[in-house]
């Protein structure tokens, strides 16, 4: 018998929810600081996080190999054994340069209105207008609100300000 991959659907745009099947997961984080970190790496426009930038944005400090070790016990190992509970998978990838999220069995809002705004630019770009105006249109839909309102973080925030940018050059795009 055949078990049917689980995909979590992620909220970023205008709110912050996960679930799986309908079904609401994660809404008890066991502290902000993963909660952060975990919707760090969310961001559409980041598929891969070094160890530097996470030591920089989260602690404001130069990366050294103690506080590589700090990282791994205080924020990854708690993370993935967190996630793993709440979703049955782990689907943070980590190795010797930094860590990503799998997004293989993931859906997240704001990497649909993310491609969705570059192929529109695409095709504007290449003068095929009809395909263009459908795909801005699109990702206009999708951006239903801020990425991740009310979420602090260097991370975030850059996120956050450059889909902004997209969605204002989407609206312009429309025009």
């Amino acid at each position: 018998m055949t078990i049917p991959a689980t995909i979590l659907d992620i909220k970023t745009l205008g709110c912050f929810s996960i679930s799986i099947g309908g079904k609401a997961v994660a809404k008890d984080w066991p502290d902000e600081t993963l909660k952060l970190m975990f919707c760090s790496l969310l961001s559409p426009l980041d598929i891969f996080f070094t160890w530097e930038r996470i030591c920089s944005s989260m602690w404001d400090v130069q990366l050294t190999p103690t506080h590589r070790r700090q990282i791994e016990e205080l924020l990854i190992r708690p993370l993935k054994k967190y996630l793993t509970k709440e979703f049955g998978f782990n689907p943070l990838m980590s190795g010797v340069e930094g860590i990503k999220i799998d997004r293989q069995r993931i859906h997240i809002d704001a990497q649909d209105f993310y491609y969705c705004a570059l192929e529109g630019f695409r095709l504007l770009f290449r003068g095929e207008h009809a395909a263009a105006i459908e795909k801005l249109n699109r990702a206009n839909l999708l951006f239903t609100g801020s990425f991740l309102p009310g979420l602090p973080g260097k991370i975030i925030e850059n996120a956050r300000h450059d889909l902004e940018l997209y969605r204002t050059a989407v609206l312009n795009g429309l025009n």
